[in-house]
């Protein structure tokens, strides 16, 4: 479609360039315009048609390399960085969201991780919550910023379908995903209020290397400042940017002082360009928030490396049924580890093996 909107455009483009000249020329009244030419060669009439015949196999042998090379230079797209994920946004929606229950559900479900938010408390204990405010979980106005962690662990939240939770700290949550059946990972959330960024990275980080969870955490955040923090600290952890709303062109220099990992977009600023130029960057995209079976095969179709949805049942179905049917020996992707790839210090390149 993009190459014929090209062939059009450029079609209408010089008729356009051709009236506007044929128009100009025509308003010109009362000139008396003389070319001179002084003929230093004999003319010499090409016929085409006769050279095309005579030279049949030379001009199939341009014209084919030529139509190969256009497939090539514009079809031909960079492979994928990894094999998609299944996420389940805030847990599972069968549980009340950033709760314990609605990580163990993801896990059952078959999801690889569980995206939680957290936030930090008024006696600065880094817990799983959303909101600033815990009216739309308790019907009370309450800052979770003034709460302290007694208080909070005091309150019970439900969600509009009934379900109950209490609200839990980074490090239970930490400690259910280690001891889950399937060993579910976390993407992280950081939502830091003010003045808590710095405490917020320097917990994170204790907590992650306290129980070894490096390997199954993955960071991200609309806070520009808190990846980059987290990222100067632990260069080694897959870290990305949450873009809400138009993310624009993506360039990534490797003189960047922060390379991110992935990027996560919400559904609705998906569009190829995008894709492409993530894409050409070697930048896995993730999108929130999907549900509906044959959006998510689409989406992994077009190149999203992961997907990010309520129902995590069906996220982990349709990422694994893709995952059944693609090759994954065709250089479609640049790792199938299981681990986060590792981008090399020397070169912006990949190594195919887990930490």
């Amino acid at each position: 479609m993009r190459t014929f909107l090209f062939i059009g455009f450029s079609v209408l483009w010089t008729v356009v360039e051709i009236g506007f000249i044929f128009f100009q020329i025509r308003s010109v009244k009362d000139v008396d315009v003389n070319c001179i030419f002084e003929q230093t060669y004999k003319s010499h009439k090409i016929d085409v048609k006769t050279r095309i015949k005579r030279h049949k196999l030379a001009a199939s042998i341009i014209s084919c390399c030529s139509l190969g090379a256009f497939i090539l230079f514009y079809f031909n797209q960079e492979p994928l960085l990894h094999l998609p994920y299944a996420i389940g946004h805030r847990g599972d929606i069968s549980q009340v969201e950033n709760s314990l229950e609605g990580i163990l559900a993801a896990d059952a479900n078959g999801a690889d991780f569980a995206e939680i938010d957290i936030q930090m408390t008024k006696d600065k204990i880094l817990v799983l919550c959303h909101d600033t405010n815990l009216k739309r979980f308790t019907g009370k106005d309450i800052n979770l910023q003034d709460c302290t962690l007694e208080e909070l662990k005091e309150l019970t939240i439900q969600d509009h379908y009934g379900h109950q939770a209490k609200i839990p700290t980074l490090e239970e949550a930490i400690q259910t995903a280690k001891n889950a059946p399937n060993q579910i990972g976390l993407l992280i959330e950081f939502k830091p209020l003010e003045g808590d960024r710095e405490e917020t990275i320097r917990q994170t980080i204790e907590l992650i290397e306290r129980y070894d969870f490096a390997d199954k955490a993955m960071f991200m955040s609309m806070d520009v400042q808190s990846v980059e923090m987290l990222a100067k600290e632990r260069d080694d952890w897959w870290i990305g940017y949450c873009a809400f709303g138009n993310f624009g062109r993506i360039q990534i220099r490797l003189n960047d002082p922060f390379i991110p990992d992935f990027i996560a977009i919400e559904e609705s600023a998906i569009n190829t360009q995008l894709l492409e130029d993530a894409r050409n960057n070697v930048l896995p995209v993730y999108v929130w928030t999907v549900d509906d079976i044959d959006a998510i095969q689409d989406y992994l179709n077009m190149g999203i490396s992961g997907i990010i949805g309520d129902a995590s049942d069906q996220v982990a179905y349709g990422v694994h049924q893709f995952k059944a049917q693609v090759n994954t020996d065709d250089e479609h992707y640049k790792t199938t580890c299981f681990g986060f790839p590792q981008l090399t210090k020397d070169e912006y390149d990949y190594v195919q093996c887990e930490r």
